[in-house]
C-alpha cells in the first residue's frame, strides 16, 4: 500500500487529467470507463494507477492528491470533509477458481471446511482457500454475509503457511497460476481485466450480474466514485458520465449492475 501511494504521490500532475484511483476490485472497471470516456470526449484525461485501496483512496482525495476515489462502500461521515459518495453499481461477489477447474461448486455448507483446508477433492483434485487481510472489503462483507465463518477464518490466519494476499490483483494471479486455489472477491475485475478465472456456483446458482439483478444471488459490494467537497468540472463530468446510459452496457459486460443513472 505505502509504496503504491509513494507513486501516486509522484505522478505529475496534469491540470486536465483526472486522477481517479483506489480499490483493486474497481481499478479495472474505471480503466475500462476511462477508455471509453476519452475515446467519447476527445481532449478528456484520466489516469488510474495500481490499486491503493480504499483507504489509498480515501487518504488522497483528503490531500487533495486524488481527484476521484474508487471506493467499494461510500465515504464515511467525516472521511473527507464535504466529499461526495457517487454509486456506479452492484458486483457480485463471488468465490472464484483458476477457468480451468470446471468442477468446483460450493454451497454454504462447505465453506468451514474450505477454509479450515479440510473440504473433500473435487473430481480433478482437492482445493484450498486463498485468504486476504482481516482489512479486506470483501473479507469482510464475507464474514458480514457468513459470520458463523468468523473463527475459522482467524484460525486460517494464525496458521503457519497460510497463503494471503494483499490486493485483488495479487489474489487473482495466484489463483490463476493455481490448480488447486479458490479465493474470495469481486466478479468485476475477473471480467474487467480478462482474467483466466471463474466464478463457482454458490449453492447451486452461478453469481452474475443477471442472478444479482432477479435476486436469486445477493451477496454484493458497491461501487463508488467519490469526489472532494470541490472537485474539477473534468472530475465531476467523469463521474457524471459513469452513471450515464452510455457507460451501463460497459457496466454490465464487466459483472457490474449499474446504479440508477441520468
Amino acid at each position: 500500500m505505502a509504496l503504491a501511494t509513494m507513486c501516486l504521490l509522484a505522478q505529475p500532475a496534469v491540470a486536465d487529467t483526472v486522477r481517479a484511483a483506489g480499490t483493486g476490485i474497481g481499478i479495472g472497471v474505471v480503466r475500462l470507463l476511462a477508455e471509453q470516456y476519452q475515446r467519447e470526449q476527445p481532449g478528456a484525461r484520466v489516469w488510474v494507477p495500481e490499486s491503493v485501496g480504499t483507504t489509498g483512496a480515501v487518504k488522497g482525495l483528503a490531500s487533495g492528491k486524488v481527484d476521484v476515489g474508487i471506493l467499494a462502500r461510500p465515504l464515511k461521515p467525516g472521511e473527507v470533509e464535504g466529499g461526495v459518495s457517487v454509486p456506479i453499481c452492484r458486483t457480485p461477489l463471488v468465490f472464484f477458481a483458476n477457468a480451468g477447474r470446471k468442477d468446483v461448486a460450493l454451497g454454504r455448507r462447505d465453506l468451514p471446511a474450505l477454509f479450515a483446508n479440510a473440504l473433500p477433492s473435487f473430481p480433478n483434485g482437492e482445493v484450498r482457500t486463498l485468504l486476504r487481510p482481516a482489512t479486506d472489503a470483501g473479507f469482510i462483507r464475507l464474514l458480514e454475509i457468513y459470520p458463523e465463518l468468523a473463527p475459522v477464518v482467524a484460525a486460517a490466519r494464525d496458521t503457519r503457511g497460510a497463503i494471503l494476499t494483499l490486493t485483488d490483483q495479487d489474489s487473482m494471479d495466484a489463483v490463476e497460476a493455481s490448480r488447486s486455489l479458490v479465493a474470495f472477491g469481486a466478479l468485476a475485475p475477473l471480467l474487467a481485466e480478462k482474467r483466466k478465472l471463474a466464478a463457482v456456483p454458490l449453492d447451486g446458482i452461478m453469481p452474475d450480474v443477471e442472478a444479482l439483478e432477479s435476486g436469486r444471488y445477493s451477496h454484493d459490494v458497491p461501487l463508488v466514485l467519490a469526489l472532494p467537497a470541490k472537485p474539477s468540472a473534468e472530475a465531476l463530468a467523469f463521474a457524471d458520465y459513469a452513471r450515464s446510459p452510455a457507460a451501463a452496457s460497459l457496466l454490465r459486460a464487466n459483472g457490474c449492475l449499474p446504479a440508477a443513472g441520468r
